[in-house]
This record gives C-alpha cells, structure tokens and sequence, in this order.
C-alpha cells in the first residue's frame, strides 16, 4: 500500500511539474505577446505622428505654392493692364505725329 502510494504522489508530482513547466511556458508566451503589443502600439503612434508631420508639412507647402500662384497672377494683370496703357500711349503719339505733319 505505501508503495503504491509513493507511485501515486510521484505521479501526481511529475504531472504536477509537467503542469507548471506547461504553465511557465504559457506566461512566457503571454508576455511575449504582451511585449510585442506594446511594440505595435508604439509604432503607430509613431507612424501616426510622422503622417500628421507629413500632412502639415504637405498643407503648408500647398499654402505657399496658392499665395505664388495669387502673386503671379496679379503680377500678369497688372501687365495687361502696363500693356492697354503702352498701347494708348503709342495710339497718340501716332495721332500727333500725324496731326503734326
């Protein structure tokens, strides 16, 4: 009867033991994943961060090229309008030049 007892606890301890080893291994796992978690979450913070770095830096850039666009043309309409004046200017030279002969 002991040693069938002793046979039944070194059983009960080597499934005991099997369970833990099991058991450390699942934590090991889980920490692992944990670990990785975290990882991933930071990574799209980071990624998050760098798009909003990029758009505002995209926004700005399209700001800047619409203020050149607005400046030039302005630019060529005050051209048109130092042409209509040129084109004036010459009419009546040429009228009094006629005028003067």
């Amino acid at each position: 009867e002991k040693s069938q007892f002793d046979i039944q606890q070194k059983r009960s301890e080597a499934a005991s033991s099997a369970k833990e080893a099991r058991l450390n291994r699942l934590q090991e796992g889980v920490e692992k994943l944990k670990v990785a978690l975290k990882e991933a979450g930071n990574q799209d913070k980071d990624r998050a961060a760098a798009d909003r770095r990029e758009t505002d830096r995209l926004q700005n850039e399209v700001r800047k090229l619409e203020r050149q666009r607005a400046e030039l043309v302005n630019a060529f309409k005050k051209q048109m309008k130092l042409i209509e004046v040129l084109k004036r200017q010459r009419a009546h030279l040429e009228a009094a030049k006629v005028l003067s002969f």
